[in-house]
This record gives C-alpha cells, sequence and structure tokens, in this order.
C-alpha cells in the first residue's frame, strides 16, 4: 500500500513538472587574503657571563615570512643602542612565503657590568610592524680603580713635606695585574713615591677582586711655585688599561728674617812665599814675576790688608829681610825686585817644607811674636817648586801641617797653597817639572788649592792664589736660609760680591765692605716642622 501510494507521487511529481528544468546554484565564498607574516626564533636571549678580555659571544636569530605575501624587511636596529651589542647587515630586504633569513647578535661586553637591550626589525607585517627581541648578559672582568683621582697638597712651607696615601683596588671580578707603575713630576721633582716594590714586591702585581694596595707620595717643595706629578698605573683592566692620579702643590715661605751687621775694621791676611831657588826654576820664576799683578789686583779690589813676604827652599829668613804690605807704594816693583834677588843658585836638595816649618817657629820671621804674623790674621802659606819636597830627614809633611794649624785659633785661619809638578807624576809642558811630593799632602791637610806649576796662563793661578789666600769677611747668620732668597745690601745698596757658605751657615764678601759700613742680610727661613709632627703623632 505505502509502496503504491510513493509510486503515484512521482509519477505525478515527473508528470506534472514536466515543463520546468531543475539544477544547482553554487554556494558565494570571499577571495583569499594576501598578508606577510614575520616570525623570528629565538624570541629573546640572555648571554650569560661572558669575558671580556675575550672575543665576545653570538647568537643568529632566524626571521621567517610565515603569510602568503612578500614581506619587507625595512631594518634592523639596537632600541637603546648599546655598544656592548653589534648587529649583522641583512642579507636581503624582503622574504617570499615561507623564506626566512639570519640576523646575527654578538655580545661583547667592555668590562665588568650588566648589559641589555632590544632588537627592533622593522616590516611590513600589520600586526606587527615593529618586531622586538630582547637581548642581555654580563661581562666578567677585572676593573681598576685608583683614589683618590686629584689630590691638590695645597700650601707647603719650604723645609716641611706631606704625604698621600693612594689605593688601588680590583673593584671587578676577576683578578687584576698591575704590570707597571710609574711616577712624573715637574722639575724640580718635588714630589716622590715611595719605595712601592719594598713593600708590595716587585712588578707585576696579581690583586684579587676587592683587593687594594696602599702607595705613598711625599710631597716636599723645594721652591715657591705651583707643582704638578700624576701617577700611571697599568693593568689589565680591559677598558682602562691605563688609568692616571693627578697631583698639586704650592711651596710656600714659612717666613723672613734680617740680620743686621755693622762693617767693622778690614780683612787681614798674612802670605808667606817659599820659593824654589834651585837652578831649574828660572821660567818660573819669571813666570811668578810677570803675573805678580794678578794676585796683587785680587787684594786692592777687595781692599784687604795684606802682608807678604818670601823665604827659598834653602833659607827660613825672610828674602831681604823684606815684608811687602797694602801701604805699599808699589808693591809689584817690590816683589819683581824680590824675585830678582831669590835667584836660581840655591841648593838643588829643596826643603820647602822643612824652612817654612823653621821660619814659623817662635822668635822666626814668620813666628808667633813678630811683626809679620798677626793674631786677627789670616795666614796663608804657598810654595812654589818644580821638585818634590826633600825634607823628610828632619820634619814630616804631617808634621808640618799639626805646627802650622797650631798657629791660629781657628783652622779656618790657615791654609796652606801649591804651585808645583801634577799629581801624580809631573808634568811635561812649560820647562816641565815633578810631582809636588810632600807639598801635596800638606796643601790637602789645611784644605788649600794644589795648581800646576806647568800650567800656560799663571794670570789666573795667580788669581786664584790669591782668592783662596784671602782673609774674607764672614757674617754668621741667626737662621738657616733658603740660599736662593739671601740678598745681601750694604748701606741699602744690593751687593753681589758674596757667597754663601752652609757649612758655616755665614755669608762671606769677596770683596770686602768699606769700615762702617751697614750691612743687612735677608733671607726666608726653612720651616719648622717639628710641632706638625707632634700633631700628628698625637692623632
Amino acid at each position: 500500500m505505502f509502496r503504491s501510494i510513493v509510486a503515484s507521487l512521482c509519477l505525478i511529481f515527473f508528470v506534472g513538472c514536466s515543463d520546468y528544468n531543475l539544477s544547482l546554484i553554487p554556494e558565494e565564498t570571499e577571495p583569499p587574503v594576501l598578508a606577510p607574516e614575520i616570525d623570528v626564533t629565538p624570541a629573546e636571549h640572555g648571554f650569560g657571563a661572558i669575558d671580556a678580555n675575550g672575543y665576545g659571544d653570538q647568537i643568529i636569530i632566524s626571521i621567517s615570512n610565515i603569510g602568503n605575501d612578500t614581506l619587507t624587511l625595512d631594518g634592523v636596529s639596537l632600541v637603546n643602542g648599546d655598544s656592548t651589542f653589534t648587529l649583522s647587515a641583512l642579507p636581503v630586504s624582503s622574504l617570499e612565503p615561507w623564506e626566512s633569513t639570519d640576523l646575527a647578535v654578538t655580545y661583547n661586553p667592555d668590562t665588568y657590568e650588566t648589559n641589555s637591550d632590544i632588537v627592533s626589525i622593522l616590516s611590513n607585517d600589520e600586526d606587527e610592524p615593529d618586531t622586538w627581541i630582547p637581548v642581555g648578559g654580563s661581562g666578567d672582568a677585572p676593573v681598576i680603580e685608583i683614589t683618590p683621582e686629584y689630590y691638590d697638597f695645597g700650601s707647603v712651607f719650604l723645609g716641611c713635606d706631606d704625604t698621600l696615601e693612594v689605593v688601588i683596588g680590583n673593584v671587578g671580578n676577576v683578578s687584576l695585574e698591575i704590570s707597571d707603575v710609574e711616577y712624573f713630576a715637574s722639575l724640580p721633582a718635588d714630589f716622590g713615591l715611595g719605595e712601592y716594590e719594598a713593600e708590595h714586591g716587585p712588578l707585576p702585581w696579581t690583586m684579587t677582586p676587592g683587593e687594594t694596595i696602599s702607595l705613598d707620595v711625599l710631597y716636599m717643595p723645594l721652591d715657591i711655585y705651583d707643582d704638578s706629578a700624576y701617577i700611571e698605573v697599568v693593568s689589565s683592566d680591559p677598558l682602562n688599561p691605563i688609568v692616571t692620579a693627578d697631583h698639586d702643590g704650592l711651596g710656600d715661605y714659612e717666613s723672613y728674617v734680617t740680620d743686621n751687621f755693622e762693617q767693622d775694621g778690614m780683612a787681614i791676611t798674612d802670605i808667606l812665599f817659599v820659593i824654589d831657588n834651585s837652578g831649574s826654576m828660572w821660567s818660573n820664576q819669571l813666570n811668578f814675576k810677570n803675573n805678580f799683578d794678578s794676585f796683587i789686583a785680587v787684594f786692592s779690589s777687595a781692599g784687604v790688608d795684606y802682608q807678604i813676604a818670601f823665604i827659598t827652599t834653602d833659607d827660613e829668613n825672610f828674602v831681604d829681610g823684606a815684608i811687602v804690605t797694602s801701604a805699599s807704594t808699589d808693591p809689584i816693583t817690590e816683589v819683581g825686585d824680590i824675585i830678582d834677588n831669590i835667584g836660581t843658585t840655591g841648593s838643588a836638595m829643596e826643603k820647602g817644607l822643612y824652612y817654612s816649618y823653621l821660619a814659623t817657629q817662635p822668635g822666626a820671621d814668620a813666628g808667633i811674636g813678630s811683626t809679620f804674623l798677626r793674631s786677627d790674621a789670616k795666614l796663608a802659606i804657598i810654595y812654589v817648586s818644580d821638585e818634590p819636597d826633600g825634607s823628610s830627614a828632619y820634619v814630616t809633611p804631617s808634621e808640618v801641617s799639626s805646627h802650622l794649624g797650631t798657629l791660629k785659633s781657628s783652622s779656618s785661619m790657615v791654609a796652606a797653597h801649591a804651585v808645583a809638578g801634577d799629581y801624580p807624576s809631573g808634568c811635561s809642558t812649560n820647562g816641565g817639572a815633578q810631582f809636588g811630593d810632600g807639598y801635596y799632602d800638606v796643601v790637602n791637610d789645611l784644605g788649600g788649592t794644589f795648581m800646576s806649576i806647568c800650567a800656560s796662563d799663571w794670570g789666573t793661578q795667580m788669581d786664584t792664589l790669591a782668592r783662596e789666600s784671602m782673609a774674607l769677611m764672614d757674617f754668621p747668620l741667626s737662621g738657616e736660609p733658603i740660599e736662593d732668597t739671601i740678598e745681601v745690601l750694604v748701606d741699602g745698596s744690593v751687593s753681589t760680591d758674596w757667597t754663601y757658605s752652609s757649612t758655616s751657615n755665614s755669608v762671606t764678601f769677596t770683596i770686602a765692605p768699606a769700615d762702617g759700613s751697614l750691612i743687612d742680610i735677608s733671607y726666608a727661613v726653612w720651616a719648622d716642622c717639628s710641632e706638625d709632627l707632634d700633631e700628628d703623632e698625637s692623632q
């Protein structure tokens, strides 16, 4: 029954619809969207700890286009510009779908530090036009630190000093090697660096992280000018292999002193010449005679009260019994006549030391109590000979030196000089001469001057003898002066005719001031730093 009904319906359908066609209508769909899509791997990266003394580390960032259209790469950069990171250039400027390229990122730390930045990739991906990849890392390195980097000692008095402790430290996380330490200072060198190798051992030094080394810098000004210096340290710090620390200072005077004097009297000198009168001395006596004016000129210009007498190497008595004085009207002629009378017919066994010893005995022409040997005068004995002394059978050089020293109350008031054959083997020019043995010893004992009899310029010789023999006017100072600051005024005018002796702490005039002159000697004194030292020790 059911089947017949269905068959009837189908028949009716096909028969009844015979005038119509049946067809399928397709469903409407949207065309596909074309778009690039960027993908990066890794999305971030940490380099970890990297040796700053090495070559760094590198990663590769893979850039892919997982879209269905061309991906344009417009550039890569570091957002923060950290110089410890570097980027390679992109090998391509675009990627087709499913293509990829590589970007190299290198990390090379400079020192002990932590670094981070962001790699930026610009593209035409509409959803992610600026792709960021965070990167980071840290450096392992020694780091040198020097403190203080600058120090000004300020004003320090001449004669005092100040000390600064300079500390070198390793503030990194790897051992630091110090390979060299130098100190450079302006001249004159007022600064100095302590004996650091004696304290810390020879260079190089290895300092573990956190370790320090102390160096002492000493500042002792020598003048009143600005002083500068710097310490230079060379190390294995990769960022700062050479570091410096600067130092300044200024010397100053603590105080000035003026000593006042009045010139009372004149410089007084007694000079005894002992002249060799043997046959070989003719040319030497002539040189002496022809250049004696140079000797007298020094005494005359200095205004010295002098007495001059002559004996020979074979007689203790004054030649002609004469004493030439500063009151003589023509001392050069008088001396010339004496030299002529000495002659060259004396003994060939010259005994200058012996006869000077006899001449200065009590009662002799130049002995104590004589008119020649004045108690307030300087005594100078000058030997002139071309042979060694032959007095050894009678008296030794040391006995002569000791005897002459007893003639005055002070060793500074007696001197012995000689013009003789050169030490130790004589000389051969200008007539020649044997070594002046014996005379040489006495001259050295009494702190005199030993000159060559073979010299070509006797004018210079005589000038030197005069200056060495002259009793000069000494003025002792009340304080210890800084020598460069000494200023001498004679009757209000600046004088340069003086020298300073640190041994006697006195000013000595090379030309004696006139009797009654007012002498003012001003100078800065070295500071007394004992009070500062006591304060430092009590702290």
